[in-house]
């Protein structure tokens, strides 16, 4: 077996506690407050055409208006909203191709320069990150417009399609800050590192996602307690997305770190391999 779940841990939890870590972490943080802003106007934009379009009764918007809304929304319009999500995604690829570099280190970097490969991290990491944006977000909501068929496609279909791009192409944006090949050579060996050991990289990749349940709490909490209430005079809704927001960078970066070390380790298998 390529890859050893176990070392990866450990090494990614290392690489979180380090330097190196607090440092991806605390710029993590700040695209992650970004995130939440853009990820928000746009979710703010979707509900109000759904509503607009009397998908929902008035009991149930009155439902959904019960969690709290989306404090954090801008309010300027569906283009500018997606025209933000946009800007917000590609802005994280450069932090992930950053992070993925500041993790794994110069030695085990194939190109010198940071813009060397930061073009298709651009590129190439944001395709993938607004297709799987579009799965996961974007058609649960806009399913709703065509009735029961499509709400369930969107609300099904949708984030399932997204989490087999994520995992089949869990090692692309490694593949990109860490070795120097064009891009169809890039998704080819980005996916043949994932089938080198796709069991284990799963395993990981829900012990991973076990841990992101955690960023999750405080925004069930605040559901629970009603989108009303409030702590020293401030929403729980406001504080909890907060809290989530940090929590979430945190679980994002250790992921980051854990995944680079699986690949390095699988791709180092195979060049052994090869020899």
């Amino acid at each position: 077996m390529s890859l050893d779940i176990g070392d990866a841990l450990r090494s990614g939890i290392d690489d979180l506690t380090g330097e190196d870590g607090l440092l991806v972490g605390s710029v993590f943080l700040l695209y992650s407050l970004g995130s939440l802003v853009a990820d928000e106007s746009l979710s703010a934009e979707l509900l109000t055409l759904v509503f607009e379009s009397g998908a929902y009764t008035a009991e149930q918007r009155a439902m959904v208006d019960s969690f709290g809304g989306s404090p954090f929304a801008l309010g300027v319009g569906l283009p500018a909203a997606v025209v933000l999500v946009v800007l917000v995604a590609l802005a994280g690829e450069l932090v992930r191709y950053w992070a993925i570099r500041s993790f794994a280190g110069p030695a085990e970097t194939e190109t010198d320069a940071f813009g060397d490969r930061a073009v298709m991290a651009v590129g190439l990491g944001g395709a993938v990150a607004l297709t799987t944006l579009l799965f996961q977000s974007v058609l649960p909501v806009v399913g709703q417009l065509g009735g029961v068929a499509t709400t369930l496609v969107g609300s099904i279909v949708g984030p399932l399609a997204g989490l087999v791009l994520l995992t089949v192409f869990v090692y692309l944006r490694q593949e990109i800050a860490l070795n120097d090949g064009g891009y169809g050579e890039t998704v080819r060996n980005s996916f043949a590192r994932f089938m080198d050991d796709p069991a284990s990289i799963v395993i990981l990749l829900v012990v991973l996602g076990l841990f992101g349940l955690v960023g999750g709490l405080p925004s069930l909490v605040a559901g629970l307690a009603g989108g009303d209430a409030a702590v020293a005079g401030l929403p729980v809704t406001v504080l909890t997305r907060l809290l989530s927001t940090v929590l979430g960078a945190v679980f994002q970066t250790l992921g980051i770190a854990v995944v680079t070390d699986a690949y390095l380790q699988v791709r180092t298998s195979a060049r052994e391999s090869a020899a």
